[in-house]
């Protein structure tokens, strides 16, 4: 099969001299290997493959783990947009290999017929004389381009880069084999760690910059990255030789603004790394202090184990966190004193309390000693330092001395800040800060890592939940909206999305897809989040009989998430006292939630506690008192569910007129159509007509809510429809209670369709 052949598969052309895939309105890059792999399948197109024919003739007889093989098939994937699942290009062979299964044709390049060769004898001869001249200008062209080429090349090495922001692009693989992708990656990722320890240097984090593999395009990249320079490269090892080229261009014009090359063997790679990331920092930077590297002669296959338990960690899920933790622990086999690989190994532990069924005692225990070895063997890794300020946020969530820990949590925040710049320790900053009840400072670390990182879907999804949690919900709705947009494929965004978004019939089914896909997780529930999701999501529809065969398998429960079964309970059978009482306890503990304090002035009206529901909103909100209030400035999509329960307060406790005109402005507001979530919008306005005993208009608009897929979310309220408090004056209504058996007939059709679905399971 030759290279620089090209086929057609399905809407893309496959090029392999490029290493690309192409179609009408994209290119997408990928690496030499990866691309081999496919070349092999398409070679045996139709045929099923297995793991070792693929690693033999790719691999070329090198010992190569199957998880090798396995990240080049997702990549693959993921260039192409296939679905493992439903695959429309690679079907997996369980326990076999692979097999392509779309259909695939070589491509003919269209090349221009050959002149005819008559009389050229006679115009070899005529012509010698011109051809000499033409030769010996050509040479003399050739000499002047070479000699202005090396002086601008030298210029350029000495030459100082003006300028306050930076992407770095992952570095290209020239070798032969083009099998050193992970030394490339490995040098563009050091190079970022260098740079981001640069005052007051900008520089993206690798997630984002990571993006335009293959994609070098100047204004493209200064538009999404928001940076006036990038940096890229490439390695080419031969033998025990490695050369290595570094070039910074603007993203203003393309213009090369610096350019080096580096010479080494390959005994010597991290003194390499070092050595250019320095003259880099030196060039864009000069008045800056180098960061001196410490000098590592890291085995090459602890290294590759190393990026591999990278790879995995950055899947976030109880399988793959369980690899990662493999992978450390052989790098660390090899080599005893790896730092980067102690501190992995430790985020890992860590990862396991957030992405499996792991207490966060038991994640600090684990997690802990790797760190405290990082940091005896670099007592100034930023990023260690920063690993141990996230295990100490963990620890002070359950330990007793609290403010001590969080105190010596934020101590190395600031250390590991003051050394590197870098996206995911403001992220994880940002999470103390929180605990700290420091508002502000959380949303300036959450926004500076975004800043960073803009392209990390990650990200965007965390604050969101965070803005939720702080009663911003239109605001969270429209960032997670964002992520979306950047990761679409992203497998539990829907189980994420629960945190942000009201439950809605379509993504209650999603749901229960999505838990028929990934049965696995449901066995022992490995992972506490998606178990407590599903089963609040189950719950709301009154789907009691597949909650509780997940309930019947958590071997404990959070207690955030038990006190959510109570409350559920209490709603349903009507202990509004009980639920005032759970809610002023979670308020003591957690004084600086904002969700258990609106849900407490909840309860107070429910309960009938009027006067403390008003105190308690007005802790909230201390400027919607009557004297300072001006309606016509306060309510935005954010704070308009909060108002109405506010006017409802009011009205109850005798203030007519003030409440009258604040829900009249709140609806107006509404008419705007300036909300994300449409359904709840409707819903609300139901509940203001209601409130000012406009009763058509409270039936239309609840009608319209319905119809546009409202449903209660048991995570957010805790009742059904019927005993919604805010609907009270309208609920003997003989429409209203048509409305509410057609939205039971409904959930009950939901509930079956989710039976039919787990049927299997």
């Amino acid at each position: 099969m030759h290279n620089n052949q090209k086929y057609q598969l399905g809407r893309w052309v496959v090029c392999p001299i490029t290493n690309t895939f192409q179609d009408a309105n994209e290119q997408i890059s990928i690496d030499n290997k990866s691309m081999q792999v496919l070349l092999f399948l398409i070679q045996k197109s139709g045929q099923n493959v297995t793991k070792e024919q693929i690693i033999a003739h790719v691999w070329n007889g090198s010992i190569v783990n199957e998880e090798i093989l396995s990240v080049a098939i997702s990549k693959i994937r993921k260039s192409l947009g296939d679905n493992a699942r439903q695959p429309t290009f690679i079907k997996t062979i369980p326990n076999v290999g692979y097999c392509l299964v779309a259909a695939v044709k070589p491509l003919v390049e269209k090349t221009p017929p050959l002149e005819a060769p008559s009389n050229t004898l006679s115009l070899q001869n005529n012509n010698h004389k011109h051809y000499f001249i033409g030769s010996t200008l050509l040479s003399l062209t050739i000499i002047f381009i070479v000699i202005f080429y090396q002086t601008y090349q030298e210029s350029t090495h000495d030459g100082q880069v003006a300028i306050s922001s930076i992407a770095v692009l992952p570095f290209e693989d020239l070798s032969e084999g083009q099998d050193n992708q992970y030394f490339s990656d490995g040098l563009s990722d050091s190079i970022i760690n260098q740079l981001s320890q640069t005052k007051p240097l900008k520089v993206i984090s690798r997630y984002s910059s990571f993006n335009f593999r293959g994609n070098r395009d100047p204004s493209t990249i200064g538009n999404s990255l928001k940076v006036e320079a990038f940096l890229d490269g490439s390695v080419q090892k031969s033998a025990e030789q490695i050369r290595v080229s570094v070039r910074i261009f603007s993203t203003f014009d393309g213009r090369l603004l610096w350019s080096k090359n580096f010479d080494s063997n390959n005994k010597d790679v991290f003194n390499l790394q070092d050595q250019i990331s320095r003259e880099v920092q030196s060039a864009i930077q000069p008045n800056s202090k180098p960061q001196l590297g410490t000098t590592r002669q890291i085995n090459s296959q602890a290294y590759e184990w190393f990026l591999m338990a990278q790879y995995h960690w950055q899947q976030r899920t109880p399988a793959s966190l369980s690899k990662a933790e493999t992978y450390f622990k052989h790098s660390l086999e090899l080599e005893p004193n790896y730092v980067d690989a102690y501190i992995g190994l430790a985020i890992t532990y860590a990862q396991f309390h957030y992405h499996a069924n792991w207490s966060a005692k038991e994640s600090v225990y684990k997690g802990l000693p790797y760190i405290e070895q990082a940091l005896a063997l670099d007592p100034n890794s930023p990023r260690a330092l920063a690993a141990k300020g996230m295990l100490l946020t963990l620890k002070g969530s359950y330990s007793n001395a609290t403010i001590s820990i969080q105190n010596e949590a934020q101590d190395m925040f600031i250390r590991s800040l003051e050394l590197e710049d870098n996206a995911t320790t403001h992220h994880w900053y940002s999470s103390l800060l929180n605990n700290m009840g420091k508002k502000a400072l959380v949303a300036k670390h959450m926004e500076h890592a975004i800043d960073l990182n803009p392209l990390s879907a990650s990200l965007k999804i965390t604050f969101s939940e965070y803005l939720a949690k702080r009663g911003k919900l239109d605001t969270a709705q429209k960032l997670f909206n964002r992520a979306q947009i950047l990761e679409p494929d992203r497998d539990s965004s829907i189980i994420k999305s629960t945190h942000v978004f009201r439950n809605t019939p379509r993504s209650i089914i999603a749901i229960a897809e999505w838990h028929s896909r990934n049965s696995q997780l449901f066995e022992y529930c490995s992972s506490y989040e998606y178990c407590e999701q599903v089963i609040f999501s189950y719950l709301s529809i009154g789907q009691e009989s597949e909650a509780n065969k997940i309930l019947a398998r958590m071997p404990s429960k959070h207690q955030h998430f038990t006190d959510s079964l109570k409350l559920i309970d209490y709603g349903l059978t009507g202990k509004t006292n009980d639920a005032v009482l759970l809610f002023e306890n979670l308020s003591e503990k957690r004084p600086n939630n904002y969700k258990y304090k609106y849900s407490l002035a909840v309860a107070q009206f429910r309960a009938g506690l009027f006067e403390q529901a008003k105190s308690s909103t007005l802790k909230l909100y201390p400027n919607w008192s009557k004297s300072s209030l001006g309606l016509a400035s306060i309510v935005n999509s954010d704070n308009y569910l909060a108002l109405v329960l506010y006017g409802g307060i009011l009205l109850e406790l005798g203030e007519q007129e003030f409440a009258t005109a604040l829900l009249n402005n709140v609806s107006e507001f509404l008419k705007l159509n300036k909300v994300q979530d449409k359904a709840q919008a409707e819903l609300t306005l139901a509940e203001i007509n209601a409130l000012l005993s406009n009763t058509t208009e409270a039936i239309k608009h609840l009608e319209k809510a319905l119809n546009k897929g409202w449903l209660e979310t048991y995570d957010r309220e805790w009742w059904p429809l019927q005993d919604n408090h805010l609907l009270k004056s309208i609920n003997s209504n003989p429409k209203f209670k048509n409305l509410i058996a057609e939205h039971s007939e409904n959930l009950a059709k939901m509930s079956n369709q989710i039976s039919l679905k787990l049927a299997p399971l």
